[in-house]
């Protein structure tokens, strides 16, 4: 599998030909009817041979939305604009991951703090939290049950956090894995200018500290921005973050 798929819906229907539709009937349905939600969860399991979301509970609470509209298309629609490629990227990842490493996989749990539309257009923060549903004949994923915990109010940050939990796990490795198209993005110098705008500093603190001019430190500052397509040192600062830059 191709974790650089920039298409979601294309890397979902590359699933459907790359796991067993005879999947192990470890679940059924029924423990899900009667599984427990808060006022701010709804849960949903898909069925990746089908590319196909096939049980769904308590979108409309969390998000206005009847669970009879919920589709795979439509979650990954309404992520936030700013949270998608990311999120996307950090999904594809762990999915590959599942099923190129099947023996390590069997209590994988990944979450993923991010923005998702309401009906009313919008934006809620959610614990997006997923977790191995059903395995194929060659102990590989093939249901994933996700649960969405709305978290606004608590915690209104923008900022995307992650974590991706499996057995015998190179976490550093995993992490190139998923930041790789961020490799090489700014030169050497930069990151390190980053990290000391991070402290507040002003171009001329920077630039004693860096041993360069002032005036290096402001060009710095504005190929930054614009590479990154930040407006503000708040944006970079998010920006940087949720790449694993500084």
């Amino acid at each position: 599998m191709d974790i650089e798929q920039q298409n979601m819906h294309t890397y979902f229907e590359q699933l459907k030909e790359v796991i067993n539709s005879n999947s192990l009937k470890t679940n059924s349905s029924k423990q899900l009817d009667v599984f427990h939600l808060f006022q701010n969860e709804c849960i949903f399991v898909l069925d990746y041979t089908q590319n196909k979301i096939i049980y769904k509970k308590g979108f409309y609470k969390v998000t206005g939305y009847p669970d009879d509209e919920i589709t795979s298309d439509f979650i990954i629609n309404n992520f936030h604009p700013d949270d998608a490629y990311m999120v996307n990227r950090i999904i594809r990842a762990t999915i590959t991951y599942c099923i190129e490493h099947p023996k390590n996989s069997a209590n994988n749990l990944l979450i993923i703090k991010h923005r998702i539309r309401k009906r009313d257009g919008s934006y809620i923060n959610i614990i997006n939290q997923s977790s191995i549903y059903r395995r194929d004949e060659r102990g590989r994923i093939s249901m994933a049950l996700i649960r969405f915990t709305d978290i606004t109010g608590m915690d209104n940050a923008k900022e995307i956090i992650w974590t991706f939990n499996s057995s015998n796990l190179n976490k550093e490795a995993f992490n190139r894995t998923v930041y790789k198209v961020y490799q090489g993005f700014f030169t050497k110098r930069e990151p390190e200018l980053i990290r000391e705008i991070e402290k507040a500093l002003i171009n001329k603190e920077i630039a004693v500290k860096l041993g360069i001019s002032e005036y290096t430190v402001a060009t710095h500052r504005k190929s930054i921005l614009k590479k990154s397509d930040c407006h503000n040192t708040k944006e970079l600062i998010l920006f940087c973050r949720e790449r694993s830059i500084i």
